[in-house]
């Protein structure tokens, strides 16, 4: 009697969590993924909750992220099928398909991640215009729309000339005095530049290592976005609030 009452108490709620995890995240994705296939959408095999987060975490450990996914580019074309964890991701590379979905015709057809916002929070808010939806985004888009024109892009040539005239002297002096660079940070550092001379009219020279702050905390904040994102941390309410 004890005995069958143990095994109630432990089977039936590991029996109920089961049932609730194969309705929420695994039986709406597998019917996702059918009817992907049954249109011809080549992709990767259906594995149930991990998908290909493995291959996708040893690929950023790596740093062989972009070559994983031209691997996947070259098995299945610009088109293809991937599970992130538990979730379904269709990949569109076709350009003439990255119109439409970008164009302002469709926009109100297509929508971003539901954690987009949760993802770069710490990195450039919530209010803007990669995160937003809505009349939201189309205000922030008008707003940035003559800020961007043609014109004003043309304005900012010499200062995008002047910045990576400097870069490549940088470059070539660290060259003579270091055997590796990493041009990852370079070109960071090189963008940051380019932005804060053109958005602000000023350089980071008028404070000391100022380029190097920058760009070290915006790369600290990419890698620990980076890892609680192949980790899936975000995707999980209560450890999404947790610091690490």
């Amino acid at each position: 009697m004890v005995l069958l009452l143990l095994l109630y108490t432990f089977v039936v709620p590991l029996s109920f969590i089961f049932f609730i995890v194969h309705w929420k995240l695994i039986r709406s994705q597998k019917r996702f993924y059918d009817t992907f296939r049954s249109q011809g959408v080549p992709g990767e095999p259906f594995v149930s909750l991990v998908g290909q987060l493995s291959e996708m975490r040893r690929a950023s450990e790596k740093d062989a992220g972009i070559a994983y996914r031209l691997e996947l580019v070259q098995k299945h074309g610009y088109l293809y099928l991937t599970r992130f964890g538990p979730y379904i991701r269709l990949s569109v590379m076709e350009p003439d398909m990255i119109s439409d979905i970008f164009g302002r015709s469709h926009a109100q057809d297509y929508r971003k991640p539901t954690n987009i916002d949760k993802v770069f929070k710490s990195l450039i808010g919530v209010h803007n215009l990669l995160v937003s939806e809505g009349s939201e985004h189309e205000r922030a888009r008008k707003m940035l729309n003559s800020a961007f024109h043609f014109v004003k892009l043309q304005s900012m040539l010499s200062v995008m000339v002047e910045e990576t005239a400097k870069a490549i002297n940088e470059l070539l002096l660290s060259s003579t005095q270091q055997k590796v660079i990493d041009l990852q940070t370079e070109l960071n550092t090189l963008t940051l530049a380019i932005i804060a001379s053109s958005a602000f009219g000023k350089g980071f020279e008028t404070m000391a290592n100022a380029k190097q702050i920058v760009c070290r905390a915006f790369i600290e904040v990419l890698e620990a976005i980076e890892y609680r994102t192949m980790c899936m941390i975000q995707q999980i309410p209560i450890i999404a609030q947790l610091p690490f």
